[in-house]
């Protein structure tokens, strides 16, 4: 430090100047380069007017830290014997307005003091054995100017109150800084602080460019966004030892204390350009609910995110080598979370996870608990096998949900190499379960049955997932099968489902009864055909058709269903009924039930039973036995979100009006 600072002041001290003290000169004085062992400078200039003088520096090197310019000049030059004085000086500097400067020399002592405002102050006093930094109320944003290294950051105006010292030596450093009303902005936007009051305490020994270190930062107000996550202060310390030089550092131990959470533990070696080479950063029993409300709830409320709640304890070890992240171990004691209070849960999750940078690693996870709402899973084990870029399960999980059972045959996922992409696959099934169970806690309309499924595979690959086989779901003592179902870009910003569904079997009774439609007994199949989902899962393509199975049932429609299969067709055969001796019986035969809607451009193409259409007309309802009905649609185009209300009421009313009475259920 010595010598940069008598290299650089010596051409504006200039010796001969104070020999030639009152007298008046006028002297422009030029070298093309100067170099020293720890500096070098291009095109510096001297010149000297009157009583002033100014000097030049271009392409200044001091210890790798590089100014493209440095002008320094002085409206008054003193020069004295054994003494230097620069009065009224001007600190130019590549951009910025000039910063107002005072230096004086006596002997081997040297002052430098800048003022950038009124009420701020940076000073540094010279020794022949110490260096000493004071800083009242500095602005922070004075550092990119003046280094640099830190010149990227001008961009995202830091400000606040700096005060403090630094005291340097041959052998030793201490200093002590406080920032207050500290603040900043990333241009981006991604990084900010505000109100930030921080300490910093730092103290080292050594020699030449190798000192042993020691420090505590602690923060005690102020906010730190850096994207997504949001910070409050709550007395974050951190404290640290170890070893520095210009190229390597080495941590004998680091420690970073969250109240209420925990302490993150460090040590290892690393070099300043290629960061760290081997490490081991070590946590034990951090109290999740803590983390989570100090990280997770101020990120989830500033994106207008439901809350997640955490639990439990978690404990994290993470290992670098060779210049490479190499393993992570998690440990989990009772952990968990509940989304917006309990809409999804994942609680009692105890074991163990292993990842490692090459070859396999392994999990082994007790979960208490899964929850949907008020849907529950019970106990299951977890078993994984880790590898560098995904996993999948060791065996297969069967999960007990109510009386049922959810076996996960095969589940795999990873990033592929090249690409970067996730990809995977999985398959399930689920035995059968009781349908009046499940609806009840849903708070769905009551069915009754079991409802069972199986999907042997489905894989999702370059942003699509598709089903391998068919989904079955058993429902209403019949069965969906799901077919050429593909799910694209299911997690952009616009998803798309496409399938193809065919029902068999499907007991109207139950149906009817679970929708409050009307009584409708017997059997129907349905076939839904080039189904195309999109836009908050809007149905803008389908062919869809419903017909009477096959075989030997008892085959009665109640009057309330018979309105409302008409108010589908657009016709009104209550009105027929109330004007004949039908109105006298609760319900009529029938021989067949078929109902078909196309969908195109947000039009529903009708139409009935096959064979039986009559121009613009078309038979909904086939009567059969006694006494027999026929129900007719004279509707063919229907708009969509018409369809939709229309359905919608015909599921949502109490009864049809015949008189002056209300039917019921029936």
């Amino acid at each position: 430090m010595k010598k940069v600072l008598l290299s650089c002041c010596l051409l504006l001290s200039a010796g001969g100047i104070q020999a030639l003290s009152g007298v008046k000169l006028n002297l422009d004085f030029s070298v093309g380069q100067i170099r020293h062992d720890t500096f070098n400078a291009r095109n510096v200039r001297l010149n000297l007017e009157g009583a002033g003088g100014a000097l030049t520096l271009e392409n200044l090197n001091i210890l790798g830290q590089v100014w493209p310019k440095i002008r320094i000049s002085c409206a008054r030059l003193q020069p004295k014997p054994g003494a230097f004085a620069c009065e009224q000086g001007r600190l130019h500097l590549a951009e910025g307005a000039p910063i107002a400067l005072q230096l004086t020399q006596k002997g081997e002592n040297w002052r430098l003091v800048l003022q950038p405002a009124a009420n701020e102050r940076w000073e540094l006093l010279y020794s022949k054995t110490r260096v000493r930094l004071l800083v009242q109320d500095g602005n922070p944003l004075l550092l990119p100017r003046l280094i640099p290294d830190l010149a990227q950051f001008a961009a995202w105006r830091p400000q606040g109150k700096l005060n403090g010292r630094l005291d340097f030596s041959a052998r030793a450093f201490e200093a002590q800084f406080a920032l207050r009303d500290g603040l900043f902005n990333s241009p981006d936007g991604s990084r900010a602080a505000e109100n930030l009051t921080m300490t910093l305490n730092l103290s080292g020994q050594g020699a030449a460019r190798n000192w042993r270190t020691q420090g505590r930062l602690e923060w005690q107000k102020g906010t730190i966004y850096h994207a997504p996550a949001l910070l409050n202060a709550e007395a974050q310390s951190l404290e640290f030892a170890g070893v520095l030089d210009a190229r390597t550092w080495s941590v004998e131990h680091a420690a970073l204390h969250f109240p209420r959470v925990g302490a993150l533990r460090f040590r290892g070696t690393g070099d300043w350009q290629k960061g760290i080479q081997e490490g081991e950063l070590r946590a034990e029993n951090l109290e999740m609910p803590a983390l989570g409300e100090t990280l997770l709830a101020p990120m989830l409320a500033g994106q207008d995110l439901p809350p997640i709640t955490l639990q439990g304890r978690l404990g994290l070890t993470a290992n670098w080598r060779q210049g490479a992240f190499d393993a992570l171990k998690l440990a989990s004691t009772d952990a968990g979370f509940l989304l917006d209070k309990g809409s999804l849960a994942l609680e009692g999750l105890s074991g163990e996870l292993e990842w490692r940078q090459t070859g396999e690693g392994k999990g082994d996870l007790r979960v208490g608990k899964m929850a949907l709402g008020r849907l529950e899973s019970g106990t299951f084990q977890l078993p994984l096998a880790i590898w560098p870029r995904g996993f999948t399960l060791a065996r297969q999980v069967d999960i007990p949900v109510l009386d049922g059972t959810l076996a996960v045959t095969y589940l795999t996922t990873g990033k592929d190499a090249q690409s970067g992409e996730w990809e995977g696959a999985m398959g399930f099934s689920l035995s059968p379960l009781s349908l009046e169970k499940l609806t009840q806690i849903l708070d769905l309309p009551v069915m009754y049955g079991m409802l069972s499924a199986n999907l042997p595979r489905i894989r999702y690959l370059n942003r699509e997932a598709y089903l391998e086989g068919a989904l079955v779901i058993q429902v209403f003592e019949g069965y969906l099968n799901c077919t050429d179902f593909r799910f694209i870009d299911p997690f952009g910003a616009r998803p798309r489902l496409l399938a193809d569904v065919n029902a068999r079997n499907i007991n109207l009774a139950q149906l009817t009864q679970t929708f409050s439609f009307g009584q409708i007994t017997g059997f129907i199949d349905a076939d839904l055909k080039g189904l195309e989902l999109a836009a908050n899962w809007q149905p803008l393509a389908f062919d869809a058709r419903i017909a009477s199975s096959p075989g030997h049932y008892s085959r009665r429609i109640s009057q309330r269903a018979v309105d409302n299969i008409t108010s589908l067709g657009g016709g009104g055969a209550m009105a027929i009924i109330q004007k004949s001796a039908l109105r006298f019986f609760e319900d009529f035969g029938y021989r067949n039930i078929g109902l078909a809607c196309r969908l195109e451009n947000g039009v529903c193409r009708m139409s009935g039973i096959d064979g039986m259409d009559r121009g613009e007309q078309y038979t909904i309802v086939a009567g059969g036995g006694i006494p027999a009905l026929t129900v007719m649609g004279y509707t063919r185009r229907v708009d969509w979100q018409e369809l939709v209300t229309r359905i919608r009421a015909a599921t949502q009313s109490s009864g049809a009006v015949i008189g002056n009475q209300k039917t019921g259920g029936g």
